[in-house]
């Protein structure tokens, strides 16, 4: 076997073929002359040019001049120690290609294969790569733009809910400070009148009747503005609206209360102190409405370095907690729930419900608080 350039020149030689062709040297052309040596290029051409396995003859020339007549098949080959250069493998004097010279061709042919087959897969990979980082970078910019728009929708809600509450606040003085004080006018202009009416029993009556109906509108007026600001919040603070308004639900309901507050009280941001005291009236509600018959309900308030957790406790009938998902809840017309999650994200805080059939409700609240708040309540 032999190993030669398109030009005819050997690149080397096996034992076999140095012992068929003595005078054969290593970067010397074969012995073929004249038209021969023409034919013979050209053979050594086609070879190099495709993939298969061409049949040929050679005419060698011998020392005496003579020729010999050689057949052969020859197959191109690249080899890393041949600096690539194409080259064509000869295989001479068999009438067909012998077990190693098959054994050889099928190897190059089988390498060739998956060489291209891994090149193909590399190409494959490159381009899932590349389609891959070009997906991750959307998919952060999307995460980020997302983060933000998240970011901005949270603070253009909390900003709604202080000037939602801001405006509770004012519509609250208002009508104590006007609505209140013209009814108060009211009441005393009617009393002053009982005098002037003596020994007039219809007139009398009517003037009860016009004075009852105007405490009547100052109870709806306080019930009012007691929705929309408790003064008490203003004007005691937090902890003490907290126990007036348990106290007052107590009484209505009949349901036995008790309240405690643990730890260093701080006074609260008035956002904080708003939510929370609306939390626990929504918590009040859900108690009188849902919990059955309840012999008490608990308050606990635990102030603790940074944070202040409001705990609302009753044994009543309870629920599975595991189903008061979002989804859950607004299947099931519990709105309540989470107006009172809703609130508390707004002003950062959490809200979590622990409950299981017969062993009543426990609703936890949670926020984070400063120790310099700018609005106190």
């Amino acid at each position: 076997m032999l190993l030669v350039r398109r030009m005819g020149e050997v690149e080397a030689a096996n034992a076999m073929a140095r012992e068929a062709l003595p005078g054969l040297e290593v970067g010397c052309s074969l012995p073929v002359q004249g038209a021969v040596r023409d034919e013979f290029l050209r053979y050594v051409d086609r070879c190099a040019s495709t993939a298969a396995t061409l049949p040929g003859v050679l005419f060698l020339q011998r020392g005496d001049g003579g020729l010999d007549r050689h057949s052969c098949h020859g197959m191109r080959a690249r080899l890393h120690g041949f600096e690539g250069h194409a080259l064509v493998l000869l295989h001479l004097d068999a009438p067909a290609l012998d077990r190693r010279f098959r054994l050889l061709a099928a190897k190059l042919h089988d390498a060739r294969r998956i060489m291209q087959e891994r090149r193909r897969r590399t190409l494959q990979l490159q381009s899932l790569m590349r389609e891959r980082e070009a997906l991750l970078v959307r998919m952060e910019a999307d995460a980020v733009a997302r983060v933000s728009a998240e970011r901005e929708r949270d603070e253009v809600l909390a900003r709604l809910y202080r000037a939602g509450q801001d405006e509770r606040r004012r519509l609250a003085r208002d009508l104590h400070d006007h609505a209140g004080q013209h009814l108060v006018a009211l009441n005393f202009g009617l009393r002053r009148l009982l005098p002037h009416l003596m020994g007039t029993t219809a007139a009398q009556n009517e003037l009860d009747g016009l004075l009852g109906q105007a405490q009547d509108v100052g109870e709806a007026l306080r019930r009012v503005t007691l929705a929309l600001r408790p003064a008490a919040l203003d004007e005691f603070g937090f902890v003490t609206a907290l126990r007036y308004l348990v106290d007052e639900w107590s009484r209505a309901t009949g349901i036995g209360t008790e309240m405690q507050v643990c730890g260093e009280e701080v006074p609260l941001p008035a956002e904080h102190a708003i939510t929370l005291y609306r939390l626990s009236q929504e918590a009040l509600t859900n108690v009188a409405k849902h919990a059955g018959r309840p012999s008490y309900a608990s308050f606990v308030l635990l102030f603790s370095p940074g944070h202040l957790t409001l705990t609302v406790d009753d044994d009543g009938v309870g629920f599975e907690a595991d189903e008061a998902s979002t989804l859950s809840l607004v299947s099931q017309g519990k709105l309540g729930l989470i107006g009172m999650r809703e609130r508390m994200s707004l002003v950062g805080g959490t809200l979590e419900l622990e409950s299981s059939p017969g062993q009543g409700t426990s609703v936890i609240a949670r926020v984070h608080l400063t120790i310099d708040a700018p609005h106190h309540a």
